[in-house]
Parts: C-alpha cells; sequence; structure tokens
C-alpha cells in the first residue's frame, strides 16, 4: 500500500470541494477529482474510498457545529440565563460563535443544503427539521417540569415550522455573498426578533 502524503490529501479535499460547490455532487466525477488534483485515478483511491467519504469530511465541520447546538439545546437554563436576559445579543459567546461559524464555513454549508443531490445527504434539510423539532419538543418540555409558571403548550405545527424556516435560514445565509458585517447584522436582527416572539409566546 503507497504512504499517503498530508499534502496530497489536502490538495484532493480542496479539489473536492471547489468541484462541488461549482459543480454540484453528482456531476463531480473521482476522475474529474483526481485529474484536477494532478493524481492518477487509482491514487486518488489509497486517500478516499469514494466521494461519499471525501464529501463526509468536507461537511464534518457542519455537523460538528449541529451536534453542539443540540447538545446545548439539552440546557434547561441555556435560553433564559443568556438569551433572554441580554441586554446585547451580539455579545453572547453563542452567538458570536455562530457568526464566526457561518462567515468561516459558508461555503460548506451551501454545499450541504443546496449542492449534495445524489449524495447521502440529499434529504439533509427534511432530516434535520425533523431533528430540530423533536429536540425542541424536548426542550420545551423540560422548561414546563422547571417553569411550570411559563406558557409551554407550543403546538408541534409550529415547532415543526419554526425549525424549517432555521434551516432555509442557514441555507439562505451561506448562499448569498454576504459580509461579515451583513452576516452579524442579520444575525442580531433575525435573534433579536425571535427571542422577542419567544418571550411573548411564552408569557414570560
Amino acid at each position: 500500500m503507497q504512504i499517503q502524503k498530508e499534502d496530497i490529501k489536502q490538495n484532493i479535499l480542496k479539489v473536492a470541494k471547489k468541484s462541488f460547490i461549482e459543480n454540484g455532487y453528482r456531476k463531480t466525477s473521482m476522475r474529474d477529482i483526481a485529474k484536477e488534483a494532478n493524481v492518477t485515478l487509482s491514487n486518488i483511491y489509497n486517500y478516499f474510498k469514494n466521494k461519499d467519504e471525501i464529501l463526509e469530511i468536507i461537511l464534518q465541520p457542519v455537523f460538528a457545529m449541529i451536534d453542539e447546538s443540540m447538545e446545548r439545546h439539552k440546557d434547561v437554563d441555556y435560553a433564559f440565563n443568556e438569551w433572554f436576559e441580554a441586554s446585547d445579543i451580539t455579545q453572547i459567546d453563542d452567538f458570536k460563535e455562530h457568526i464566526k461559524f457561518l462567515v468561516d464555513f459558508r461555503q460548506e454549508v451551501d454545499l450541504l443544503f443546496n449542492k449534495c443531490s445524489g449524495s447521502k445527504y440529499e434529504n439533509i434539510r427534511e432530516e434535520w427539521i425533523d431533528r430540530y423539532t423533536e429536540s425542541s419538543k424536548d426542550y420545551l418540555e423540560n422548561i414546563k417540569n422547571r417553569y411550570p409558571q411559563v406558557n409551554s403548550n407550543i403546538s408541534e405545527f409550529f415547532i415543526h415550522t419554526l425549525a424549517a424556516w432555521w434551516i432555509q435560514v442557514l441555507s439562505e445565509i451561506a448562499s448569498h455573498q454576504l459580509s461579515e458585517e451583513e452576516i452579524l447584522q442579520f444575525g442580531k436582527e433575525f435573534m433579536t426578533f425571535g427571542t422577542g416572539g419567544w418571550k411573548m409566546l411564552l408569557n414570560m
């Protein structure tokens, strides 16, 4: 077996990412990637089993961020102590991390939501909407147990629609050529709007 070289591996990933973004996953072949990376077709398989493995590695930061966000949803005091009590949303560490993530990985988010047709992630929107819905339902149930005075009688369809909206927001940010300042401004506007709405809905 040929010894792998890290610089060649990283170049393959770089070339594959560019091709996936420009042409979409379906229209990109291992042969295309090998040619652009200046490696033989046989050699590229010394580094990656197939296109799916390459795509999974490229998208790993997005999955890690979503998993981390889901974990925070398990903390009942998370929204109350951070978002609902903040005088300036832009100073919340979680807000800063999300903005930095969207700036640094907008191409990966765009790839995942808009250019993965033909891959195992082509239904990721629906999967994440369902995942967010279930996570939010659990969160509201925990709120009900911890803060019985708060209205937690929120319809499942509202939660589902809100989850779909959030996924679409991520997709829109990623697919437009926004500057970091524009992403920051939108993030502040969106979260201020959302936080105010939840305060009213929960009768806080």
